[in-house]
């Protein structure tokens, strides 16, 4: 398993001729490189197709067992701020979960049960929406790629597919994992949807979530600068909820950019 800085994955480009900044990139690293053989572009919306999914499976114990994505942080639900943050960067936005339909139907989104009965665990529904875009894209000429957000943690960079995907393709990785100030974040990642018979094989032999096949992956672990001092917050039980209402009401704002 590979790890990249951003520094590292600029100096793949030492070969271009000019760099300028995007009018509209929202951090320093967003440039634009220009080669003699082409031109290679970071913005916050890629030019590879993307299809992401929100991960919302967990039942919420630690909740009080209702479900998590839909616990109201500052009068709006998580599930609306990843959202938010999330549909951007991808060109199709679909939901993970086993819940009942018409909890999230306001949502207006695809949702996607998981497809390997007997099992559970992230790792199945990132399993179950590669199923699921395989099948949307059958006659594309190439299969989009899958990036993953948590349910539960409703602030992340507003670049953050863009950072993930160019690490993962300069580095030829069928995987792409964001780090932030030395914390793993599996579940935000990019995957190449080609890797998808080794999650099922993996589900198969009792793997619960990601973490534990990617050293088995040719994956990349990119570390990424967080926007806010919110940004991958896990609200996982109530005081946490709670807590980050006050830090939310303490900064004054909710956008947290």
């Amino acid at each position: 398993m590979g790890t990249a800085t951003l520094a590292e994955l600029r100096d793949s480009a030492q070969d271009a001729t000019a760099a300028y900044h995007h009018p509209q990139a929202t951090n320093s690293w967003l440039q634009a490189v220009d080669s003699f053989t082409g031109s290679m572009k970071i913005h916050s919306k890629q030019s590879q197709q993307v299809v992401g999914v929100i991960l919302a499976g967990g039942k919420g114990k630690r909740m009080g067992g209702g479900e998590k994505p839909l616990q109201i942080l500052q009068g709006r639900a998580l599930i609306e701020y990843v959202i938010e943050r999330a549909a951007p960067q991808v060109d199709e936005l679909i939901l993970s979960s086993n819940s009942d339909p018409a909890l999230y139907a306001q949502l207006q989104l695809p949702m996607i049960a998981d497809c390997f009965p007997g099992h559970s665990g992230p790792l199945l529904g990132i399993s179950s929406a590669m199923a699921w875009a395989t099948t949307r894209y059958t006659r594309a000429e190439t299969l989009p790629y899958l990036a993953c957000f948590a349910a539960d943690v409703p602030f992340f960079p507003e670049n953050l597919v863009a950072q993930l995907l160019h690490g993962m393709m300069t580095n030829g990785s069928q995987v792409a994992v964001a780090r932030e100030a030395g914390q793993l974040q599996p579940l935000f990642s990019v995957w190449d949807i080609a890797s998808h018979s080794k999650l099922e094989r993996a589900i198969a032999a009792g793997v619960y979530g990601p973490k534990p096949l990617l050293p088995e992956l040719n994956s990349i672990t990119l570390d990424v600068t967080a926007e806010s001092a919110f940004d991958f917050a896990n609200i996982n039980t109530l005081q946490e909820l709670q807590a980050l209402e006050q830090a939310l009401s303490g900064f004054g704002r909710t956008d947290c950019h």
